[in-house]
């Protein structure tokens, strides 16, 4: 009775987390299709870093005049490719876990799940780029004026891919351990088969 109250409880929260991905997720397919539309993100991109080199950390400075700077051109197509690759993954596996998430195999949710982290990995490092770039301090320093944001959008970014992040990792054992509990019971005589754990599977993910 205490689980069964504990998937009530705890589905409303993923379902706002899936809310929160689906955000994110049109945020980097907004700016990635962007900067595609208009064509001059990656030719732009060199004299783009050698401004943000002025007031990038010092340690940092080195890395975007000696390898970013010199590989612009590669690395703004790159850009470009990730955020669309983290819009189309991020909005849509939230918009799949929403409407079929109860209907979802328990593989098709690992892969899915997985494609997940990844994408929230590959966008922290891109966050944390943009933010050392730009000579931000993720949040641990006062804004230098009193009309500024207190907290930076890649700073807020990075926290919300981090908390996507963990929930991709921890649902990852609860469908493992979901596999083997149907492969048990498929070796014993009389079993209820897999529709129930599926449907288990539904309310733990999205409720």
């Amino acid at each position: 009775m205490a689980a069964g109250m504990h998937r009530k409880a705890a589905s409303p929260a993923i379902t706002a987390l899936l809310l929160v991905q689906i955000c994110l997720g049109y945020e980097w397919l907004v700016s990635g299709v962007t900067k595609v539309a208009h064509g001059d993100f990656p030719a732009g991109l060199s004299s783009s870093l050698a401004e943000m080199g002025k007031q990038a950390p010092g340690w940092y400075r080195g890395l975007l005049t000696d390898a970013f700077e010199s590989h612009a051109v590669e690395l703004g197509y790159a850009i470009e490719v990730c955020e669309v690759l983290l819009g189309v993954v991020l909005l849509g596996g939230a918009i799949l876990l929403l409407a079929r998430g109860s209907r979802l195999a328990p593989r098709s949710g690992e892969t899915l799940q997985l494609a997940i982290g990844a994408a929230s990995i590959l966008g922290i490092l891109l966050l944390a780029n943009f933010e050392l770039a730009n000579g931000g301090g993720f949040g641990l320093r006062l804004a230098s004026d009193s009309f500024d944001e207190g907290i930076d959008l890649d700073t807020m970014m990075i926290g919300l891919h981090l908390a996507l992040l963990v929930f991709a990792l921890r649902a990852l054992p609860i469908r493992a351990r979901m596999r083997l509990a149907v492969a048990g019971r498929a070796a014993r005589p009389g079993s209820p088969g897999r529709a129930p754990v599926r449907s288990e599977l539904g309310r733990a993910s999205v409720g």
